[in-house]
């Protein structure tokens, strides 16, 4: 699905504006009036802070388990699929670079607020003692990139088939 960006005047940009809004809903669920996800007291995973583990031997490399509960992940795979990037078996990888669409802004957004107000966890770093550690290597992103806008202006999005994940972690050759 594209957004197109018409010249006839408002009726198009207020379609653009409805297609975007329904995508967005669609990726990520209702909105709510205020910027956190709705908290259910039916559901208790609504309101989980994450967790961030620093993986052991890659510097710098951060895990959020659970970071997407998982409706947000169905809605994601969905947005993804409709922006026709795999409809050609050939291929398995799109990159993006510049604007990206909606439903990538907001999951930066979701990015940046669970690496601000998220737990850091060393537990996985088993040979470091996280008093050793500075500022820079105690948030899962460094500070000067938090404050960014956009947070991310690229995104590389990859398909795999099960049992086909490249082991050695090169996917982009």
């Amino acid at each position: 699905m594209g957004f197109g960006h018409g010249t006839e005047g408002g009726a198009m940009e207020e379609d653009d504006t409805e297609i975007q809004r329904r995508v967005l809903e669609e990726a990520f669920g209702e909105s709510s009036d205020d910027d956190g996800p709705a908290c259910s007291a039916a559901d208790p995973s609504l309101s989980r802070q994450p967790i961030w583990e620093s993986v052991a031997g890659i510097k710098g490399l951060w895990l959020c388990r659970d970071f997407l509960w998982i409706k947000q992940q169905s809605l994601l795979l969905s947005a993804i699929e409709r922006e026709g990037w795999f409809s050609d078996n050939s291929h398995n990888q799109a990159m993006r670079f510049g604007d990206l669409p909606e439903w990538a802004t907001e999951l930066a957004r979701l990015v940046r607020e669970a690496a601000c107000f998220g737990e850091v966890s060393f537990e996985a770093s088993r040979g470091s003692n996280s008093e050793d550690q500075d500022a820079e290597e105690t948030c899962p992103l460094p500070l000067n990139l938090l404050w960014r806008e956009p947070l991310f202006d690229q995104l590389i999005a990859n398909v795999y088939e099960p049992g086909n994940l490249c082991a050695c972690g090169f996917d982009a050759l």
